[in-house]
């Protein structure tokens, strides 16, 4: 079984890089997931009291989130799965894209962000570490070229 995953955190990027994902899921056999990751390194920053209902509001939104590019997956009559889980982004990306075998992982930019002009901006960096950690391509989709397009 192959599995295309789609790395969601809210925003322009992500409604794109859904759409495209579920796009892909429709011209191919591979299994779509829906992944969002509850970031912990920013606790850090939140003062004890408040660690555990921070997690839980993050958890909360990631749960809307994913709900949210399900229903539109289900829309368009494609079948997906959503997965949530905690820990350093980068990492767990890593870590599910290689527990399930994933052909090919999609992200989206944030709004603003440059083309692959120069391939310097974080999303492109951020998306060389992921497939060069995994060995998985990573394809980022910029809001403007399916939202506006």
């Amino acid at each position: 079984m192959s599995y295309l995953v789609c790395a969601t955190r809210g925003g322009p990027g992500s409604r794109a890089s859904q759409e495209k994902a579920i796009a892909y899921a429709m011209e191919q056999t591979s299994e779509l997931v829906f992944l969002y990751i509850v970031d912990t390194s920013s606790l850090e920053e939140v003062d004890d009291s408040l660690k555990t209902a921070y997690l839980e509001e993050l958890s909360w939104l990631g749960r809307v989130l994913l709900l949210t590019a399900q229903k539109r997956a289900n829309n368009a009559q494609v079948v997906s799965e959503i997965v949530m889980r905690e820990g350093s982004v980068k990492d767990e990306i890593c870590n599910f894209l290689e527990e399930r075998s994933a052909e090919l992982l999609l992200l989206g930019a944030p709004r603003g962000t440059t083309a692959a002009i120069f391939g310097d901006d974080s999303i492109e960096v951020f998306a060389r570490e992921i497939s060069k950690i995994s060995g998985v391509p990573v394809e980022i989709v910029r809001p403007e070229e399916i939202l506006e397009g």
